[in-house]
């Protein structure tokens, strides 16, 4: 279907009952947190919010609802620029520490001209949702902040954090955390000595499924899988330019 020039959430009904798939479904209620589930690929969902381009409105309604893909979508369509700090800890708890928060809300929110300050707050927030958005946002900060503009000083305070408090954090929190390691480790060609030995202390941490193609759970083994590849590393691309 097209979605129409008034855009509204029955349209995002309608999409979304039509391009449901019960073993998607399946895959994803193991993974949403407490959120409803009905069962639409990332592409999916995607491709929607492609078709409605920003509409803030129609996001903010969205976030009303206990939807996880609701809640995807109106992370993607949403206006950076009119997200106020309220407003994102509330999208933060909503969001439940999944995938919402790691393929749509980070990238959204790394965009904020406070995004420096934004993340200093969120991981060291008492919520554990928004502690888990704080290093969310920091991985994807590692990965596509221009150098230029990368504060070095938020890395390091970052990093010495993890290895600091890493283990008295829940699992989900580990993982986020073990992750911006490995992205300061591959990407920031100034913080990969600290990445490397922040990485090298953390040693193991325990998979949120038992089956991950794509993480390895030591951070020391993925930096050095990683780190000479320009398809998955800055510092590669830099070295080989």
């Amino acid at each position: 279907m097209s979605i129409t020039l008034k855009q509204d959430i029955k349209d995002v009904e309608e999409f979304m009952q039509e391009h449901a798939q019960p073993k998607v479904k399946k895959v994803q209620e193991n993974k949403s947190g407490s959120l409803e589930v009905l069962g639409l690929t990332m592409k999916d969902i995607r491709d929607l919010g492609t078709k409605i381009g920003i509409n803030h409105r129609l996001a903010l309604e969205l976030y009303e609802s206990n939807i996880f893909e609701y809640l995807m979508l109106a992370s993607i369509i949403a206006d950076f620029k009119m997200l106020d700090l309220d407003t994102t800890k509330k999208w933060l708890k909503k969001a439940q520490s999944t995938s919402i928060v790691d393929q749509a809300l980070s990238s959204l929110l790394i965009q904020k001209g406070e995004r420096h300050q934004w993340i200093l707050s969120f991981i060291t927030d008492q919520d554990s949702n928004i502690r888990y958005g704080g290093f969310s946002m920091l991985s994807t900060y590692f990965r596509l902040e221009p150098l230029e503009t990368l504060n070095i000083e938020l890395g390091i305070d970052a990093l010495n954090l993890i290895a600091k408090t890493i283990n008295k954090e829940p699992l989900t929190i580990q993982n986020a955390m073990n992750n911006a390691v490995v992205m300061a480790g591959l990407h920031v060609p100034v913080l990969v000595d600290l990445a490397t030995e922040v990485a090298a202390h953390i040693g193991h941490i325990m998979p949120l499924v038992a089956r991950n193609q794509c993480n390895i759970q030591s951070a020391s083994d993925y930096i050095a899988r990683y780190s000479t590849q320009p398809k998955y590393s800055r510092v590669a691309r830099l070295k080989n330019m």
